[in-house]
């Protein structure tokens, strides 16, 4: 017998051998469910209204959620964030004050004012604010607008916003990204404008919200941190750390070092430490107790600014963003339970949406 017709001969015992035999037929089953069980519940874990392979498609989903951007308790100026928001902002370093002047002499927010200072100028370096003293990528027929001092350029800035905000009507940060960044413009190619709304709202949050032109809604559980990116959903997922397929009881949204994480919605902090045993996979985690024996749970948090026993309003700041516990880098793990604290997990999604009742 030749080499050939041997290797088919014993191709085919091998075969029959699989094939009519318990053990044989385990191995097979075993085989499939390692290798196909994952690609379908990877894919059955993407829900219909939330794209994982393109997370910024998912901003449209939950833009009513929130407003679109936070807002500062009481419409105040929060100190403390607007001087640390300026204290490494390069050519901006120490200039907090003449923002404030120049915004109120044009009646526009200060905080919405500085985000896109810093947004448009990478915080102060780029070469535009450097070199040319403009804040705010004002530009003319002749390119971007030079200014003898930055003090200059500061107040030319508030000035075209106030024209945008209080003569246009622009009172929104999407309604000035659709001036200052045009999604589809001919002059990006790259679609970078795209991210020019979520990036200013993330800014704005960082110096504590807006203080005017800003309504919050009440009683509905709003997104943790602004202008949500999701990057695991809910369900059946391979865990990116284990490698084996398990459910993912909470879904992952996009952040990174120091971002603010905020309360969805008001309550008392029953919970807020680094756990051991079972649950120290969260990290630094704050759970929230809230009307109707509901929790909310922010997971691997670099830093916890809350207390158990704390009172907390919506949107009230609990800690920063981070990768503690069992995690593959920043994010925020956001949980809600039904009944009891660490209790009966479903998909927070709906209730981010606005919607009434859980998931199914």
């Amino acid at each position: 017998m030749n080499p050939k017709d041997a290797a088919k001969t014993i191709g085919s015992i091998l075969l029959t051998k699989v094939l009519f035999s318990p053990l044989g037929l385990i191995a097979v089953g075993v085989t499939i469910l390692l290798i196909v069980m994952p690609v379908f519940m990877s894919m059955a874990s993407k829900g219909e209204d939330f794209n994982l392979d393109d997370p910024d498609s998912n901003l449209d989903n939950l833009s009513g959620s929130s407003g679109g951007a936070y807002c500062a308790p009481e419409g105040e100026l929060d100190k403390e964030l607007w001087e640390a928001g300026f204290a490494s902002a390069g050519v901006f370093k120490g200039m907090g004050d003449a923002f404030l002047d120049v915004a109120e002499e044009q009646g526009i927010d200060p905080v919405l004012m500085a985000a896109i200072a810093l947004h448009e100028t990478g915080h102060g370096t780029s070469s535009a604010v450097v070199e040319k003293n403009n804040p705010g990528g004002l530009m003319g027929s002749g390119g971007l607008f030079v200014f003898d001092t930055l003090e200059e350029g500061i107040a030319s800035m508030g000035k075209t916003l106030h024209n945008r905000i209080i003569q246009d009507g622009l009172g929104t940060i999407a309604d000035l990204g659709s001036v200052y960044a045009p999604i589809g413009a001919s002059n990006d190619p790259t679609n970078l404008n795209s991210h020019w709304v979520p990036n200013v709202t993330k800014v704005v949050s960082s110096l504590g919200g807006l203080t005017m032109n800003c309504e919050t809604p009440t009683g509905e559980f709003v997104q943790p941190i602004p202008d949500v990116v999701i990057n695991s959903n809910f369900g059946i997922r391979v865990h990116p750390v284990t490698g084996i397929v398990t459910p993912h009881e909470g879904v992952d949204l996009n952040c990174s070092r120091p971002d603010s994480i905020f309360a969805a919605k008001e309550g008392k902090v029953v919970f807020a430490q680094y756990p051991s045993g079972v649950l120290e996979t969260y990290g630094n985690v704050v759970v929230i107790e809230h009307a109707n024996q509901l929790y909310s749970l922010y997971a691997h948090l670099s830093k916890i600014d809350v207390e158990v026993g704390d009172q907390i309003s919506q949107m009230e700041q609990l800690g920063q963003c981070g990768t503690t516990g069992r995690s593959t880098g920043d994010h925020l793990h956001f949980e809600i339970h039904t009944d009891r604290m660490f209790g009966n997990r479903v998909n927070p999604m709906p209730y981010l949406e606005g919607e009434k009742g859980t998931d199914e």
